[in-house]
């Protein structure tokens, strides 16, 4: 069963280029370094929020689906002190670009599964 982290943020002001860059810098990173640093990640996705009307509110999304709980957990306990290749890590994370007071970090754990539908 999946365990979904899911992260918001607006931008700081005069930051929206640098956070574009470096939103494309942790990608590559991440995709190059999944199988050693982040293999409790089944995946993770980046939206942006719009109204229904697609207009930008200047909210973003960042969505990390772990394999299960206890892999976040494992990840996250790994990471907190950003030691060894995680200090590189640190360097490509657009962290310090967010407006820190609109950040949010929620969790979502799957019910009732076998209830789901996947259309492809």
């Amino acid at each position: 069963m999946s365990f979904i982290e899911v992260e918001t943020w607006r931008i700081d002001e005069g930051k929206e280029e640098a956070h574009h860059d470096m939103i494309r810098s942790w990608f590559r990173f991440v995709k190059e370094h999944h199988a050693e640093m982040f293999q409790e990640w089944k995946s993770t996705r980046y939206y942006r929020q719009t109204t229904k009307h697609g207009k930008p509110t200047g909210r973003y999304i960042m969505l990390f689906e772990f394999y299960t709980r206890e892999g976040h957990r494992a990840y996250k306990e790994r990471r907190k002190d950003w030691a060894g290749p995680y200090a590189d890590y640190k360097k490509v994370d657009p962290y310090e670009l967010f407006n820190k007071a609109s950040t949010t970090e929620d969790y979502w754990q799957p019910q009732e599964e076998n209830l789901w539908f996947t259309f492809d």
